[in-house]
């Protein structure tokens, strides 16, 4: 059951940095991170700042629990992430859950560039939250 994220809000903040939802489906998501000036961390070259890396995994991670919640707010409670290479491209992270609770999930991320793994996650999101 692939669901078009188009047909639900994104944060505003992913129009900030940049920040695509490309897919998402109960349990998994995928994303796109175009590198720009904005996001890079050295003022001479493009090279791709860890906090936008970061906020790719955390974002492509919520949706992969919030869509296998009936997409419920499923807000971070902790991410970790190991920066494995620097990367000059843009950057694709795949989201995969591999716990669904009732009260929390817990997914596996992989950043990567055209070249290169750039990052391993693994987030744990409150998966019981309801707006209302």
């Amino acid at each position: 059951m692939d669901i078009d994220p188009s047909e639900f809000p994104l944060p505003p903040y992913y129009e900030t940095i940049g920040i695509e939802i490309l897919e998402v489906e109960p349990g998994h998501a995928r994303g796109r991170l175009p590198l720009t000036d904005a996001i890079s961390a050295s003022p001479s070259t493009q090279v791709a700042h860890g906090g936008a890396i970061v906020s790719l995994a955390d974002s492509v991670g919520y949706w992969a629990v919030s869509a296998a919640n009936d997409f419920a707010t499923t807000p971070t409670i902790d991410l970790r992430q190991d920066y494995l290479a620097p990367t000059v491209d843009d950057l694709t992270a795949t989201a995969t859950a591999t716990r669904s609770g009732s009260s929390v999930g817990t997914v596996d991320v992989v950043v990567e560039s055209p070249e290169t793994t750039v990052t391993l996650a693994r987030g744990s999101f409150k998966s019981s939250c309801r707006d209302g």
